[in-house]
C-alpha cells in the first residue's frame, strides 16, 4: 500500500506541476510516506531550477500586476485633481435626502455624536487608510492565489472610469462639508492632500475594496468572510468619519459588481474574438 502511495505521488509530480504542487508533494511524503526515491526526485537539480523558475515567473508576474494597478491608481488621482479645476457646482440635497429616507437622520451625525471615541478614531482611520495601498494590494493578493488577474485589472479600469464620470456630472459635496455637526476626523492634513474635495459619489474607497471582495468570493467561506468583513469596515469607517454618506458606499459597491461581472463577458467576447482570428489566419494559410 505504502509503495502503491509513493507511486502515486511520482507519477503526479512527473505530470509537470506547479511549484507549488511540488512542496505539497515534498510535505506530504516526508511524514507519512517516507521514500528515499521520492524525496531525492522532489529535491533533485532539475527540481530545484524548476522550482526557482516558477518562483521568479511568478514574482515577475506579480510585479508585473502591481505596477499596471498603481498606474491606474495614479492616473486617477491626477484626472480627479483636474476635475475639480473644470467645475463650480456641486450638490448635496440628493444624498442627504436619500441618507435620511434610510435611516431617519444622516448616519455620519448620529455616529459622531453617540459612537465617538479615541479607540473608534484609531481603528476606522486605519481602516480607510488600508483604501491607500488596497489597490496594490489586491493585485498581490489576485497575484498569489492565481486569481482572475486580467479580470481584476479590467474590473479596476472600469470602476475608477466611471467613477471619474460621475464625479465630472454629479460632482457632490461629503458629510463634513454638507452636514452641520459633522466633522472630518481625519484631520486639516488630508484636507489639504485631497485635491478634489467634491468627489463624494461614488465612493471610489468602497469600490476598491469591493473589487477584491469580488476577487476573493470563489475562495470559500474563508474568502467570502474577508470580503464582507473588509467591506463592512469601510462603509462603517467612511461614514463614522464623515468621508461620505451611506448611499455613496452602496453606489461604489454596485460600480464594482456591475463591472466585475461586464469585465468577464468583455474578456469572453475578445477571447472569442482572438481564437476566431487565429482560426482564420490559420485556415488561410493553409489554402
Amino acid at each position: 500500500m505504502k509503495q502503491h502511495k509513493n507511486e502515486d505521488l511520482v507519477k503526479k509530480y512527473n505530470s509537470r506541476p506547479t511549484f507549488f504542487d511540488k512542496l505539497r508533494l515534498f510535505t506530504s511524503v516526508w511524514p507519512q510516506y517516507f521514500d528515499y526515491e521520492v524525496l531525492r526526485i522532489s529535491v533533485s537539480k532539475k527540481g530545484l531550477l524548476e522550482a526557482f523558475r516558477d518562483i521568479f515567473s511568478w514574482l515577475g508576474k506579480a510585479l508585473l500586476v502591481m505596477v499596471l494597478s498603481a498606474l491606474c491608481a495614479i492616473i486617477f488621482w491626477y484626472v480627479r485633481s483636474k476635475i475639480a479645476n473644470s467645475t463650480t457646482v456641486s450638490y448635496k440635497a440628493y444624498v442627504i435626502w436619500l441618507d435620511s429616507l434610510i435611516f431617519g437622520q444622516v448616519p455620519s451625525l448620529w455616529m459622531q455624536r453617540n459612537l465617538r471615541s479615541d479607540v473608534m478614531d484609531s481603528f476606522l482611520r486605519w481602516i480607510w487608510f488600508t483604501y491607500l495601498y488596497s489597490i496594490v494590494f489586491g493585485a498581490t493578493l489576485i497575484s498569489i492565489l492565481r486569481a482572475e488577474v486580467n479580470r481584476y485589472l479590467l474590473t479596476v479600469m472600469l470602476v475608477l472610469s466611471t467613477g471619474l464620470l460621475i464625479h465630472y456630472l454629479i460632482p457632490t459635496q461629503p458629510p463634513w462639508m454638507s452636514v452641520e455637526g459633522v466633522t472630518r476626523i481625519n484631520g486639516e492634513l488630508y484636507v489639504r492632500m485631497d485635491k478634489n474635495l467634491m468627489a463624494a459619489m461614488p465612493s471610489i474607497h468602497q469600490a476598491i475594496v469591493c473589487v477584491v471582495g469580488c476577487a476573493l468570493w470563489k475562495y470559500g467561506l474563508f474568502g467570502k468572510l474577508i470580503g464582507i468583513f473588509y467591506n463592512l469596515t469601510m462603509a462603517l469607517a467612511l461614514v463614522y468619519l464623515g468621508e461620505h454618506f451611506f448611499v455613496d458606499s452602496i453606489a461604489g459597491m454596485v460600480i464594482s459588481i456591475s463591472s466585475w461581472h461586464l469585465a468577464k463577458h468583455i474578456l469572453n467576447l475578445f477571447n472569442k474574438h482572438s481564437r476566431n482570428t487565429f482560426t482564420s489566419s490559420y485556415r488561410h494559410r493553409m489554402k
